[in-house]
């Protein structure tokens, strides 16, 4: 059986002639599109487009800008993607940075300003409440005549916040210890000492006042030594330290 014949039609061939018209339509998109890439290759890695960021540093924190730049280092190597939340939460975790306010101005341009926190009381031997209520501990502790606070570390806003309307309620007293375990105590300069209790702490406060303010003036054992429990229904006891 005889096999059946297909006709097909050949390809023509395109000219030289158009294929180099053609060639030469597309050739300047071709070399627009290098040249982009090398303008863009060597922009990377040249600094124009490495972050700048001005410094506001307050000069209680005593270190300098080098010192921050340093710690931010690994969060800026992908200069194209710099996450500003990260960068103020690893200032933020240096012990005397209390705030760390960070604008992004342009692109590749960022303005830090850092505030310190300021000592309000000593928190045992370990370190420092701030004047927000916020707990701090730095490596190196300087010398602070602020009241002495002896509390559970998770107790220390509302702690600091009582101290704050207690320091009211004596003035023109002054606390130089506030400790809170299972009840309230405070000491006042010079050296007396009240128990307040872990209830009606205020009020009891307020009678402590009325009553030193009566007695004050009747013993100097009294302003030197003096111990007030107010923790009774009607009055208070009073006792002393011993010399």
């Amino acid at each position: 059986m005889a096999k059946q014949r297909v006709n097909r039609l050949d390809k023509q061939k395109k000219p030289i002639k158009v294929v180099v018209q053609q060639l030469g339509r597309k050739l300047p998109f071709l070399l627009l599109i290098v040249a982009i890439a090398a303008i863009g290759y060597n922009l990377h890695r040249s600094h124009l487009f490495d972050p700048k960021i001005n410094w506001t540093i307050d000069e209680k924190l005593n270190r300098s800008d080098a010192h921050y730049e340093q710690l931010i280092a690994p969060l800026l190597g992908n200069k194209y993607l710099i996450n500003l939340a990260e960068l103020k939460d690893s200032i933020e975790a240096e012990a005397w940075v209390s705030n760390a306010q960070i604008k992004r101005l342009f692109w590749n341009k960022i303005d830090i300003k850092l505030s310190a926190h300021i000592i309000a009381m000593r928190w045992q031997d370990n370190g420092y409440i701030s004047t927000k209520g916020v707990l701090f501990r730095p490596e190196t502790l300087e010398i602070s005549q602020t009241p002495l606070a002896v509390v559970d570390e998770d107790k220390v806003l509302k702690f600091y916040k009582d101290y704050q309307l207690y320091q009211t309620i004596v003035e023109p007293l002054v606390i130089t210890k506030f400790e809170r375990n299972q009840i309230d105590r405070l000491s006042i300069e010079p050296n007396v000492g009240i128990i307040l209790g872990h209830q009606n702490q205020e009020q009891r406060l307020k009678d402590f006042v009325n009553a030193y303010s009566n007695l004050k003036q009747t013993s100097r054992k009294i302003r030197k030594r003096g111990i007030f429990d107010m923790r009774y229904a009607k009055g208070f006891s009073l006792s002393y330290y011993q010399q």
